[in-house]
């Protein structure tokens, strides 16, 4: 028999399996008959009685369906005669991939009780590549600045509310494909102007955090405010009356 996975291929001719929001994907299997007589390979092998076909999925692609090339039939279960051979194809499921998975394998293994020597498993593999479809957004508040005010040279400037005026830059990330616990070894690089032509501060960072969910946020590298300024914690705003 032989199988191959429906993907392409990378330089070494192994199978890769990109993963982005697919739900399946499909593994064609090929069973053929061997001539019964080496000699005359154009003969058809002698039909194999009770043909059956046993596959092990990993957890990581559980099986889904059966699909059948065209004009041919689905090889059943029991009481099955094979004749030249058959092709069909495995629908798995890529319910189980993780951003952890990098290859995957199915073992197949044929039998008949006709005599047939030489059946051994064969195993298809193939390495995963998990293809996020990210996206980026960004938007600054306020969306426009002016510039003014007392200029101090770095050593002067104490205090947080010694370096103009604050802007904030919210950049979303979001993935418009499967959902996925973690977004494993990606990065986010952030680019802006972060000084004049004569090395004069423009854009000084104050405080970057990761919102990974409501309330909770990481820090970011490398870390802001490499000056070190004092920062002014905003007040608890009391209710209208209070005393």
């Amino acid at each position: 028999g032989v199988s191959r996975w429906l993907c392409c291929r990378g330089d070494d001719g192994a199978a890769i399996l990109a993963i982005s929001d697919q739900k399946d994907v499909a593994l064609e299997i090929h069973v053929t008959n061997e001539p019964s007589e080496p000699a005359e390979p154009q003969r058809d092998g002698d039909d194999a009685h009770e043909a059956l076909l046993s596959a092990s999925f990993p957890p990581e692609l559980p099986y889904s369906a059966l699909r059948h090339d065209e004009g041919r039939p689905v090889v059943r279960m029991g009481g099955t005669r094979l004749g030249t051979g058959v092709r069909f194809f495995l629908i798995l499921s890529t319910s189980g991939i993780t951003l952890q998975t990098t290859d995957l394998a199915v073992e197949l293994a044929l039998s008949t009780i006709s005599e047939q020597p030489g059946l051994t498993p064969v195993v298809a593999r193939a390495r995963v590549v998990i293809e996020l479809p990210l996206s980026v957004t960004g938007v600054a508040v306020p969306p426009r600045l002016f510039f003014g005010g007392t200029v101090r040279g770095e050593s002067a400037v104490k205090r947080e509310s010694q370096v103009g005026s604050a802007v904030r830059f919210e950049v979303a990330v979001s993935n418009r494909g499967q959902s996925v616990k973690t977004l494993g070894s990606a990065f986010l690089t952030l680019l802006w102007p972060h000084e004049l032509p004569n090395g004069k501060w423009l854009l000084y960072p104050l405080h970057m955090e990761l919102a990974v969910a409501p309330g909770q946020a990481l820090p970011c590298s490398p870390a802001a405010n490499p000056l070190r300024l004092a920062l002014v914690r905003p007040r608890p705003r009391g209710r209208a009356g209070a005393r």
